[in-house]
């Protein structure tokens, strides 16, 4: 006989905090991408001057970066504030473990990165005469 196996609680954990980092990364992606369309004729005028297209790529990445670093530190604030609560429902864990701490930044801060990437590559590829022409 094979028996049946239902989804325990770590799948469902798993599956709800998979969510989380999608909706995450789909928000800095948009967040942005939208900052960089806000930014293109800023983009268009250092593209014109003789920027290079890496510093056009490194200055969105860069952004988008502090981003997630002022996000990582409110969200370790936040963590900490309520880690009391927390920790009824970790199991051989502390609410306050410093490598938990440490790769949830270390991971938000990479995606933040990779969300970041198509959008400076956008920019850096921008035509200048296009984006002024556009405005």
């Amino acid at each position: 006989m094979r028996r049946r196996r239902g989804v325990s609680n770590t799948d469902l954990i798993t599956s709800f905090a998979l969510g989380a980092l999608l909706l995450a990364f789909t928000g800095i992606y948009a967040v942005v991408a939208f900052s960089v369309s806000l930014r293109t004729q800023e983009i268009a005028i250092r593209i014109a001057l003789g920027a290079q297209r890496t510093s056009i790529a490194r200055l969105v990445l860069i952004s988008g970066a502090k981003l997630a670093v002022i996000g990582c530190l409110l969200g370790v604030l936040g963590s900490f504030a309520i880690s009391r609560l927390v920790n009824a429902f970790l199991f051989d864990v502390s609410a306050t473990d410093p490598l938990v701490y440490l790769v949830a930044a270390l991971t938000m801060l990479l995606l933040a990165l990779l969300a970041s990437a198509l959008p400076a590559a956008r920019a850096a590829a921008a035509d200048p005469v296009d984006a002024l022409r556009a405005h």
